[in-house]
């Protein structure tokens, strides 16, 4: 996908109801917001703990499939899966117990590891070897590109002389 329709794609939703709490898969269970207390079911150690609704808020991270994780870094949701079996970049997490991966078993991507993958591929050559040694990848998007894609941010243009659309500047929301 080029960068003007990467751009004009609406905003990847992440999962609305797994988040990433502490490194772990989380699911709500209960809250009681007059005594700011809530239960998540934490699913990877199979068991339900409490903590602050406003420790939850402000440590949660959305969790996003393989499949959105995908669209979000312009790949396709093989070359993921190739690039983990490789080592290239770390496995998802999954939604079992001890976050074990398996056949049927949905694996989910944080807010933080998909930023990571983005830096990741960013530093990785696409095409024919330049004779310089540097390294040309377009088809990874930029950072300001991937946040406004989340969902966290709004892009500023400028047009530039040959007609292309450049971001500045993003805005956080």
């Amino acid at each position: 996908m080029d960068r003007e329709a990467y751009n004009n794609a609406p905003v990847v939703e992440a999962n609305k109801r797994v988040f990433f709490l502490n490194g772990d898969l989380v699911r709500k269970h209960h809250s009681s917001r007059s005594s700011d207390i809530m239960s998540v079911y934490n699913i990877n150690k199979d068991r339900i703990e409490s903590c602050l609704i406003s420790d939850f808020k402000k440590n949660k991270q959305r969790a996003y499939t393989v499949k959105d994780t995908a669209t979000l870094v312009n790949r396709h949701q093989k070359h993921i899966y190739r690039l983990v079996t490789k080592g290239v970049i770390p496995p998802p997490v999954a939604a079992s117990l001890n976050a074990e991966r398996g056949w049927r078993i949905r694996a989910y991507y944080s807010e933080t590891a998909v930023k990571e993958i983005r830096d990741i591929l960013a530093s990785q050559h696409k095409g024919r070897p330049r004779k310089d040694g540097l390294v040309s990848n377009n088809t990874v998007p930029a950072v300001q590109e991937l946040t406004r894609r989340m969902g966290d941010g709004i892009l500023m243009y400028t047009k530039t002389e040959d007609g292309k659309f450049v971001p500045v500047w993003n805005e956080s929301i």
